[in-house]
Order: structure tokens, then C-alpha cells, then sequence
């Protein structure tokens, strides 16, 4: 863990099934039944995430981001490794942490009011005194943009995007030092996309929050973000400052993403996808997860799996081209 890191994860790894029940297990010992399947979620992930920051985790649906933020927020156990806070040494769920889910409607109790929701928590923990928490809800609605005079009404009665302040606001409530934003801004208009962003930059000014931002839209997590890291099939395969990743990406999987981000210079050029579809987590590849889709692959690629490498500038690539002195032009498509 590095000095300024509020927060360490470190080889975490994440399986879903595998055992099932006691007759499953029984009838797959004496071959009367196939093994059930392991999803191979994440696979031995590691980052520091420094206070004041915003960590975008980006990647295409499958790759394990979710999965990660949902450890991280303490609702998943990982199957292998730790999450660590550094300032007491205890494990993630002593940290002031909340999550920011990608449906606002689905993650708000359609049977309480505004004030309910946003007041619930801070009432059962004792975080404000009973006869202080009517201000204190009106405080967060204010913070977020919630008209306090709506303090009444029930979560089917807003916009989209006013769900979703009402979300950051029950978020904030109980005073985290992180938030997991899950695809925060994914359901919304294009908009009110941006001004949902901007509220959240406004809240880590005035908070000093710190922000752990998982999207499939590079577009936003570029104007959002400090450090970036992406993630193909469960691993992280390439990380580092923002700005740089988006300058010069060097893992093939990276420039294929960044290509594909609408730009006015590009407004004439034809977008090529990845060519091929994103493997089964269930089994995935040998080597390097991404070599099936990759053009640049090598026979090292599929046997071989690239270790994530500190390369310049603080930051970590898992590509095998990358080892070798003359480093080709890449291009996806």
C-alpha cells in the first residue's frame, strides 16, 4: 500500500458456483453429473486508491467491474485476496463507504417517501440526533439539487435523474469517505448525464470524497477521472493517470476502447468494434485473456499469461508487445 492510499485491494479474486449442493457434489464424485460451472468474475486484481481521488474502472459488460466495485462496498466476500483501509488496518467494511447503483427506481424502496429514504439510515445509526434530522435531510436534498419541498414524495413521483440525486443524497447521509458509483450515470439522458457529473465533482470539493467510478462510457469517465483502470475478462490490463491512458493507450484492448469514443476530429471516420465477441468467464482463454480478439496476437499470447508491468509515467500494462525493444504501430479494426 502506498503512503497516501486510504484503501488497498490486493489479489483479489472472485468465483461464482462451483460447489452446489450435497447431491450435486454426490452424483459429480461418481460421474453421474458434470461439475457445476465456476464464473471467473475477477481474477487477482490490485490498486491503491488515494484519498481525494477519482478511480474510473472501465471495460466492456463481462469484465468483472461490478463485480470488483461490489467488493470493494462490502457486498461480496472475495474468494482469494483482502481489502484493506490503511488507516486502521480493518477490513473495508469498518470504512465509511456507500454505493451508487445504475437503476435509481430499482434501488429506492418504492414505499417510502424522500425524507424516509434519505433519513433512515442516519436515524438507526445515531448519526444525527432525532430532533436535528429533519434539517439534516434538508440539508442533503439541498446539497443534491432535491427540491426540499418534495421531501413528501415517493420515488415513482421524480425524473430519472432526480432519482438519482435522491440516490447520492441518501448515499452521502451517512457521511462516507468513499463512493462506489456502478454505471451512476448510464440510465440517464445525455443531459442530465453531465449534470449529474458536475454534481458529483461539486461533492468531492466540498466533501473530500473520494470516488471509485465503474462505467462503459469512456467519454464521461475521461472528464471525471484521475487514474483509469481497464479491464477485459476479470483482469486489469492496463492503469494509470487518465490524461495518459487517453493520449497514448498501450495495450491493444485499450486503443480498440479509446478508438471508439465519438470525437469531433473523428466525426468522418467509420467506427470498426473489436472484431469477436467477449469470451465465456466460465472458461476463459489460456495466456492472455484478450488474444482471440487481439490482431497483434503471437504464439507467446496464447499459452503465456502477460504480467501486469510498471512501464513510464506510473503506469502498468499486461501485453506482451510492450516487452519488445521495437514497439509496433498498433491499430484495431
Amino acid at each position: 500500500m502506498t503512503s497516501d492510499a486510504i484503501l488497498s485491494v490486493r489479489n483479489v479474486t472472485k468465483r461464482f458456483g462451483g460447489r452446489g449442493d450435497f447431491i450435486a457434489r454426490g452424483l459429480s464424485r461418481i460421474g453421474l453429473a458434470e461439475p457445476n460451472a465456476v464464473v471467473h468474475a475477477v481474477e487477482d486484481v490490485s490498486f491503491d486508491l488515494r484519498k481525494g481521488e477519482v478511480l474510473g474502472v472501465v471495460g466492456e459488460s463481462g469484465c468483472g467491474k461490478s463485480t470488483l466495485g461490489r467488493m470493494v462496498a462490502g457486498l461480496l466476500d472475495p474468494s482469494e485476496g483482502e481489502i484493506v483501509a490503511q488507516a486502521s488496518g480493518a477490513t473495508t467494511g469498518a470504512l465509511p463507504m456507500q454505493m451508487i447503483f445504475q437503476d435509481p427506481f430499482s434501488s429506492l424502496n418504492p414505499r417510502k417517501r424522500v425524507s424516509e429514504l434519505i433519513g433512515e439510515a442516519p436515524r438507526v445509526h445515531g448519526i444525527v440526533p432525532p430532533d436535528a434530522l429533519d434539517a439534516y435531510v434538508a440539508d442533503m436534498m439541498d446539497r443534491c439539487g432535491v427540491d426540499g419541498n418534495y421531501r413528501d414524495r415517493f420515488a415513482h413521483q421524480f425524473s430519472g435523474g432526480q432519482r438519482q440525486r435522491i440516490g447520492i443524497a441518501r448515499a452521502l447521509a451517512v457521511r462516507p469517505e468513499i463512493l462506489v458509483c456502478d454505471e451512476a450515470v448510464s440510465a440517464l439522458d445525455v443531459s442530465i448525464q453531465a449534470q449529474i457529473v458536475n454534481l458529483f465533482m461539486d461533492l468531492r470539493d466540498e466533501l473530500g470524497l473520494t470516488y471509485i467510478f465503474i462505467s462503459h462510457d469512456l467519454g464521461v469517465v475521461e472528464h471525471i477521472s484521475d487514474r483509469i483502470l481497464v479491464m477485459y475478462l476479470g483482469r486489469i490490463v492496463e492503469s494509470g493517470p487518465a490524461e495518459q491512458i487517453f493520449a497514448d493507450p498501450q495495450h491493444p484492448y485499450t486503443r480498440a476502447l479509446i478508438e471508439g469514443v465519438p470525437r469531433l476530429e473523428r466525426r468522418r471516420t467509420v467506427y470498426a468494434p473489436i472484431k469477436g465477441d467477449i469470451p465465456s468467464p466460465i472458461d476463459p482463454p489460456k495466456g492472455c485473456h484478450f488474444h482471440p480478439r487481439c490482431p497483434l496476437a503471437q504464439p507467446q499470447c496464447k499459452v503465456e499469461r502477460p504480467a501486469l508491468r510498471d512501464i513510464a509515467g506510473g503506469r502498468q500494462a499486461a501485453c506482451h508487445l510492450i516487452e519488445r525493444p521495437a514497439k509496433k504501430e498498433i491499430s484495431i479494426g
